[in-house]
């Protein structure tokens, strides 16, 4: 028996606290049969070699997130990579044990999330919370079950944005124990979690800013000690140092294809800072709208380089967003927790705004993964003012609404899990919203090919062509259907587009040198395998052929 209100209250916020990390298990369920898609799980699962050869561990951590299938990306991100490496070591490749890794870390986001909430929440007396548990659970748990990170959680190799958070969390965490207790050993887990946060996902970078201001929160909400500016610096400064050292390594040793500029080309974007401000206001407002109505979420979602103040969509999100920030500011003294939520979504959105470093996307829906833990937090504090105590049926309609959105959050993320079941499924999800997108229509075509649907491929190929000729992976893979087709003079033509179009496209050249082979020009075929291990030296495949070939 429990003797006391205390030992109820701590009842009660464990099983809150189980709720919330296993509620992921539970809505995510149905995607644990999801296959690999095309793109990203290719490069980064299928044909990766460091997965499947330990002999090249060591090379995760110095360079791209795709060397292992021998591409370039700007992405460095080894712990994504390492945590690949034990399944594929022990049960392989399959869909799985990917999948529950994803769910896992995101249940850690949504349990961890709740702690540093009740942290934030604590009384200056350490007994009980400014706001009820009840809003502080619900909050944590609509985080969790928001149908907007479905794109992350419900695919197999989606593991880079929950754990980023999670040591960004856990990083927190260790920094209010540290805080509490005054034990160094908080304060170097703290440090470290920053690290992994990292080499999780560039966007971790916000993380020392992040902790400034809760910090500063912390301060001002009497749940950290008060000390003198040195001290204060003294606990800041060794986070923003490694954050220097980080961007100084990913722009020198480690930048692997021009870190800044995606685009790798000047362009109207590029070029004017302005335009890119406009851009990223009506992009930040959208992420607002969709954390509150999560309606139309979906991937390759086209959106325009604005240009004029004036516009309606510039015009309007600027208003909106100033008026938040100008609302954050002036309740700083009175509820200095919603400041910190409005800081926590600006900023955690800054590495994809496109101000500083120009991503070659103007919006994905999954950005705001961690900037809606701002705004959730900045949901809870609200009802920490006296008005709701006088309000007890406002108080209790607003749990009810809360509830309701934790149900509906839930429903539509198991209806959305299905999307993602396998490469066709999603393309046809994205192309309801998206039928402009060359890229997506060349997956859809890839995956008609791989299930016999010959006709329907050749016919999607032929959109993605017309659309935008600038992909070699559409000219490659077309050439591959009318390889099996048994055309191999079409072939031939569409793999020396594909090089055309990109001649460090290495696959072209080793389906070349095999069509080559096939047809007894041996001379032909060791050029293209010669150029296939020049561009990708551990390609095993093109190194057996070429000694085949003399």
């Amino acid at each position: 028996m429990f003797k006391t209100n205390r030992d109820h209250t701590r009842l009660a916020r464990i099983l809150c606290g189980l709720v919330i990390f296993l509620a992921p298990f539970a809505i995510y369920a149905g995607s644990m049969n999801n296959d690999f898609l095309a793109g990203d799980d290719e490069a980064i699962v299928l044909r990766n070699v460091y997965l499947r050869d330990l002999k090249h561990f060591p090379r995760i951590f110095t360079e791209n997130y795709r060397a292992g299938s021998g591409e370039i990306s700007n992405y460095y991100r080894p712990f994504q990579i390492l945590m690949y490496v034990p399944i594929v070591q022990t049960v392989g490749i399959t869909p799985l044990p990917f999948h529950l890794e994803s769910i896992f870390f995101h249940g850690l986001c949504g349990l961890f999330l709740y702690i540093i909430f009740l942290a934030l929440f604590r009384r200056p007396s350490g007994e009980g919370t400014t706001v009820a548990l009840a809003v502080i659970a619900l909050c944590a748990l609509l985080w969790t079950v928001h149908p907007l990170h479905n794109a992350e959680i419900a695919v197999t190799t989606g593991i880079a944005s929950p754990a980023h958070l999670f040591w960004m969390l856990f990083g927190l965490f260790a920094f209010i124990r540290f805080e509490r207790n005054a034990k160094k050993i908080w304060y170097a887990a703290a440090l470290g979690a920053f690290v992994l946060s990292l080499l999780s996902k560039e966007s971790a970078i916000v993380f020392p800013g992040l902790l400034l201001g809760m910090h500063a929160t912390g301060i001002k909400t009497g749940i950290f000690k008060r000390r003198g500016i040195g001290s204060f610096i003294k606990r800041q400064a060794p986070f923003w140092i490694t954050a220097g050292l980080y961007v100084t390594a990913r722009l020198t040793c480690l930048n692997f294809n021009n870190s800044l500029n995606f685009y790798g080309e000047a362009n109207v974007f590029t070029q004017n800072l302005v335009y890119r401000l406009y851009t990223a206001a009506t992009v930040a407002a959208h992420g607002l709208r969709i954390i509150f109505i999560p309606a139309g979420l979906h991937s390759e979602r086209s959106w325009p380089v604005f240009t004029s103040f004036f516009t309606p969509q510039v015009f309007l999100s600027v208003a909106i967003l100033t008026a938040l920030a100008v609302a954050a500011w002036r309740l700083w003294r009175k509820l200095p927790l919603f400041t910190f939520g409005i800081f926590w979504f600006f900023f955690s959105y800054a590495p994809m705004s496109n101000i500083m470093a120009q991503i070659n996307a103007l919006v994905w829906d999954h950005w705001f993964y961690t900037p809606a833990v701002g705004v959730f937090l900045a949901i809870a504090s609200i009802f920490s003012l006296g008005f709701w105590k006088k309000k007890k049926i406002l108080y209790g309609a607003a749990i009810a609404i809360f509830v309701a959105a934790a149900c509906i959050f839930s429903v539509i993320t198991i209806s959305r899990n299905a999307f993602w079941r396998d490469t066709e499924s999603v393309s046809k999800f994205i192309l309801t919203y998206e039928p402009q997108t060359a890229k997506t229509w060349n997956n859809l075509a890839m995956a008609q090919a791989g299930k016999g649907k010959l006709d329907e491929a050749a016919a999607s190929y032929a959109r993605a062509i017309e659309l935008s000729d600038t992909y070699p992976q559409t000219h490659h893979n077309l050439a591959n259907l009318y390889l099996g087709l048994g055309k191999y003079d079409l072939a031939e033509k569409e793999y020396l587009r594909a090089i055309e179009l990109d001649d460090k496209f290495y696959h072209s050249y080793m389906a070349l040198g095999k069509l080559y082979l096939a047809q007894g020009d041996k001379k032909k075929a060791a050029e293209n395998f010669r150029k296939t291990l020049e561009l990708y030296p551990l390609h095993e495949e093109a190194r057996e052929l070429l000694a085949r070939t003399g």
